[in-house]
């Protein structure tokens, strides 16, 4: 596969998250989560244990050596999408009231009528992207992630990784913020709060009546 990893070094932005994937990359790290899961080593219930990523980056330099991944932020944030983008299949085809979708295996398609697809699509914007657009990976990531997908109260779905997703975005960026500020904050010391304590007044002592 090293005969399309090279125009990926060119393609890697230098924000590390933006970073353009092509297909054969993604080919190739679905391929590795696959080996890995089977290999039970790193397994959990929601996917995988912590830790999983730097294996992952191991098994991908073998076979992307001049892609140059790193297990963050390269492969935690193409992983995070890949996840996502299949909740959003599953829920489709998987969800008890949704019998009205079908998967073309052929295709690679989540296939149904005009007027299911526009129903749906009233209360979930983010499937409409998959009305056109296949998704080759589908069948690998059920037999990883399909556990997690609980039915009934503690059911996640796909708003719920993307909320989830978003949320880990904004605590990064609040992270950074933070250290940012933090030395400024530190060295801004109020002096009227000093002052405050070194002014209260003292209580006197009174003497008692002979």
């Amino acid at each position: 596969m090293s005969g399309f990893s090279q125009s990926s070094v060119s393609s890697q932005s230098s924000r590390g998250t933006k970073r353009k994937w092509v297909p054969e990359e993604d080919v190739a790290l679905v391929a590795c989560m696959v080996d890995l899961h089977n290999t039970g080593t790193f397994n959990a219930d929601t996917g995988f244990k912590a830790g999983y990523l730097n294996e992952l980056e191991k098994m991908s330099e073998k076979v992307l050596p001049n892609a140059m991944l790193k297990a963050k932020p390269n492969l935690e944030s193409r992983i995070r999408t890949l996840k996502m983008d299949w909740s959003i299949v599953y829920d489709m085809l998987s969800r008890k009231n949704n019998n009205s979708f079908g998967w073309d295996e052929h295709r690679q398609l989540v296939v149904a009528e005009d007027a299911v697809w526009n129903s749906y699509t009233n209360s979930h914007k983010e499937a409409d992207q998959f009305r056109h657009r296949s998704f080759p990976y589908y069948d690998q990531l059920t037999a990883i992630y399909a556990k997690d997908q609980a039915t009934g109260k503690d059911a996640q779905t796909a708003a719920d990784i993307i909320e989830e997703i978003n949320a880990e975005d904004v605590t990064v960026t609040n992270t950074h913020k933070e250290r940012n500020n933090f030395h400024r904050s530190e060295a801004d010391v109020s002096l009227d709060d000093m002052d405050l304590l070194a002014t209260q007044p003292q209580t006197a002592t009174s003497k008692k009546p002979r």
